[in-house]
């Protein structure tokens, strides 16, 4: 099993859930993030003021995948949020050793 994650931008959270919802996927963790990549600021103005902001509002998106899902997953998520524009997101994969589900006791590709 696989733990994917993509970072990406809030308006594209429907499009992504709604894509993997249709591959199969529809258990996911959604967290609301901020942080900066090679974009170190933005000028942005408030109240009259201008100001640098060095962080961006994003979307954290994770969900556990069985290993042969991952390559699938991945161009989905891409192809759902794919754009030429800087700070479009990130999508990265790290491994899972055990999964258990709480309400049932279940382990492992059952508790998916």
């Amino acid at each position: 099993m696989k733990l994917v994650t993509a970072i990406l931008r809030p308006h594209r959270v429907d499009d992504v859930r709604a894509a993997l919802g249709t591959f199969g996927i529809h258990g996911m963790t959604l967290s609301q993030v901020t942080g900066y990549g090679t974009e170190l600021w933005r000028t942005q103005t408030y109240r009259g003021q201008r100001f640098h902001d060095e962080s961006v509002s994003a979307v954290r998106i994770e969900c556990v995948v069985g290993d042969a899902d991952v390559e699938d997953v991945m161009n989905v998520i891409r192809s759902s949020v794919a754009s030429s524009s800087s700070g479009a997101g990130k999508i990265w994969v790290l491994p899972v050793e055990t999964l258990t589900r709480v309400r049932t006791g279940e382990r492992g590709a059952d508790a998916l």
